[in-house]
């Protein structure tokens, strides 16, 4: 009985092996197909121009095909209301790459209390974002159908009922020409006191959008709820009525003539210095740029730096006890100050120089996990010193990026803000956790 029993076994052993060796090989035959999936699914290296998705998400594993590079990759818009938007980004400062939602909805609509609220701005235009932290500060050019009369524009955002400045915005417009309106012979022969007239009222008066297309161009420091640019009419504009009326009072036409060039050097030089990050400062006079140039090539680099803790002002109920005599009464350990910096150092090794010249207690410590320091304490306030989503932040010129402090080189004139958070970086601006 034992041996019968015996060789069963060794029977029903064979059958199983037969069966897992048929089954693994239908196995292998789906392993290939699976295999050539994979290679098909592979991601593609992001073009220099991309098209933005329905979804608005640029992945990942996208970012990571450019990221390092020392290149530019842009990302393309369109809405329904004939709308362009185009993202900017510079492979070479992406060090940790991720998704990026970079799709907006725009409107012009319900925005007159805002225009009130940004002393009676002259255009405005809302942008609603879907995204959460930057991997860095991208430019964003909007493409609008129609010409603004703003000459000076600012991307902001309500903080606390009030409007924050995120950024100047460069504002080119381009009005169409109206047909019915051209000059005939009769029309061209009005002295110069009807084109003044002319000149002054449309100066003074037309401050409408016109026929014609916008281009706004700014950086961008968040992209997560709503933002909007908030267009003005300056000086430079009212200086070109003022000199209309000059000339309606007497002034000669070649007069006005040349003060037209002056103004509209102005206007231009005024657009470069007041646009995004990116864009150069050459639009001021030729001797100022000397100058200039002539300090720079003798001087060393210079970065502003401030620490504040005023969010646990809000939050002293959560602070642990015996930490209250570390909170300054304005919150400013260290009010915003000018340093110098050498050539390649870090956001860290500015926060350590700065803390031990003015005496303020500092801690970090590396941590392999990011291959970065990691600040603990400032002025002896430590992580969870006030509840257990607080602790040390940094922005730099309004952005906060998303790796450590030491793995990030100090540019000259970087504005660096230490921030103490109570509620993981959303009551200092951002929203990159949530």
């Amino acid at each position: 009985m034992k041996r019968k029993r015996g060789l069963v076994h060794v029977i029903l052993a064979l059958l199983m092996s037969m069966l897992l060796i048929v089954s693994t090989g239908c196995g292998k035959s789906g392993s290939g197909d699976s295999s050539s999936d994979k290679k098909t699914d592979k991601t593609e290296t992001l073009a220099d121009v991309n098209t933005i998705p329905e979804d608005g998400v640029i992945t990942k594993e996208q970012f990571k095909t450019v990221a390092g590079e020392n290149k530019k990759v842009q990302f393309k818009g369109t809405t329904d209301d004939g709308i362009t938007y185009i993202w900017t980004y510079d492979c070479s400062k992406i060090q940790n790459p991720a998704d990026q939602n970079l799709k907006i909805d725009f409107s012009e609509k319900d925005l007159d209390d805002l225009k009130k609220q940004a002393n009676n701005a002259n255009d405005a235009l809302k942008m609603t974002m879907y995204g959460k932290g930057l991997i860095c500060v991208p430019d964003l050019e909007v493409q609008l159908p129609e010409a603004w009369q703003s000459n000076s524009a600012y991307l902001v955002k309500e903080q606390s009922g009030k409007l924050a400045r995120m950024s100047d915005v460069a504002v080119t417009a381009q009005a169409e020409e109206d047909s019915s309106k051209k000059k005939d012979t009769s029309a061209s022969q009005k002295d110069s006191s009807d084109k003044v007239k002319e000149a002054t009222t449309a100066a003074k008066k037309d401050t409408k959008p016109q026929k014609g297309t916008t281009s706004l161009k700014m950086s961008v420091t968040s992209l997560d709820g709503d933002c909007y640019i908030i267009g003005g009419i300056t000086e430079q504009q009212n200086k070109g009525a003022a000199s209309a009326n000059k000339a309606e009072n007497g002034t000669t036409n070649s007069e006005l003539e040349g003060s037209g060039e002056s103004e509209n050097s102005g206007e231009n030089s005024y657009n470069e210095e007041g646009g995004s990050g990116s864009a150069s400062s050459s639009g001021s006079s030729g001797k100022q740029d000397v100058a200039n140039d002539e300090e720079v090539s003798g001087s060393s680099h210079t970065c502003t730096i401030s620490i504040s803790c005023a969010t646990i002002l809000n939050n002293m109920s959560d602070l642990k006890s015996g930490k209250e005599e570390f909170v300054p009464s304005d919150g400013w350990i260290l009010a915003a100050s000018e340093v110098e910096f050498t050539e390649g150092e870090s956001v860290h090794d500015v926060l350590q120089r700065v803390c031990k010249d003015a005496g303020i207690q500092m801690e970090s410590s590396f941590t392999p996990a990011y291959n970065s320091a990691y600040v603990e304490g400032i002025n002896n306030l430590y992580e969870f010193d006030c509840g257990q989503l607080s602790g040390w932040m940094y922005n730099v010129n309004g952005w906060f990026p998303n790796y450590g402090c030491s793995k990030y080189t100090v540019q000259d004139g970087d504005v660096i803000n230490w921030v103490y958070t109570c509620n993981l970086g959303k009551d200092v601006g951002d929203n990159s956790m949530y």
